[in-house]
């Protein structure tokens, strides 16, 4: 139960933290639309879009599952990781009309979510694969690198629970009740910090 409460708080301070910045532009833009300030309404149309976007996403990553969503609704969902941000998704690498399934699509978007943060300078994140292989999710940059905490995750341990780091909790409790599989593949040389699989587990 205590467990249980400490990842409600962290989700709870996280989704502050992720919407009060652009909460706080889109109310001084308003301020600022009262004195007659032109720019004032593009900065509120802006935060007022990202506030929307990193609402849906939240809501996708990990809020009661949906239906299927094809690389189309996959990169709409996308933008709530990107919009305020310099980072952007690459979906191209997805097979040709492949449609995620609900207990895939919450493991894979809270993936895209730690690759995205794997960007401390900007850069791509890169998702590729399909149903029967897997999807590869991968963060390329200047200074890409995977949280420390991934690692550990994958071998069972429990990481540290705090607001920045709860979507490594969250990916592996979705991915234990969707059955995914999780595994981070090392390459063999070069700046690339691994491509994180999930993969569907086989039913016995």
């Amino acid at each position: 139960m205590a467990d249980g409460l400490a990842l409600a708080q962290a989700v709870c301070t996280r989704l502050c933290h992720d919407l009060g910045g652009p909460t706080g532009a889109l109310g001084g833009a308003l301020e600022l639309l009262d004195d007659g300030a032109e720019e004032a309404a593009d900065v509120a149309r802006d935060a007022s879009r990202i506030i929307d976007r990193r609402l849906r996403f939240w809501r996708a990553a990990v809020g009661g599952a949906g239906g299927e969503l094809d690389a189309a609704a996959l990169a709409q969902l996308a933008e709530g990781l990107t919009l305020g941000r310099k980072a952007m998704v690459d979906l191209e690498g997805m097979a040709p009309g492949v449609l995620v399934p609900p207990d895939l699509l919450q493991p894979l978007l809270l993936a895209m979510l730690i690759g995205v943060e794997a960007l401390p300078r900007g850069g791509t994140l890169r998702v590729a694969g399909s149903l029967e292989e897997g999807f590869g999710v991968w963060p390329d940059g200047p200074g890409a690198a995977w949280p420390p905490g991934l690692p550990a995750l994958l071998a069972g341990e429990q990481p540290a629970l705090t607001p920045r780091s709860i979507a490594l909790p969250l990916l592996a409790a979705t991915a234990a009740a969707g059955r995914v599989r999780l595994e981070l593949l090392m390459p063999g040389g070069g700046p690339n910090p691994g491509v994180l699989l999930l993969a569907p587990r086989p039913v016995h």
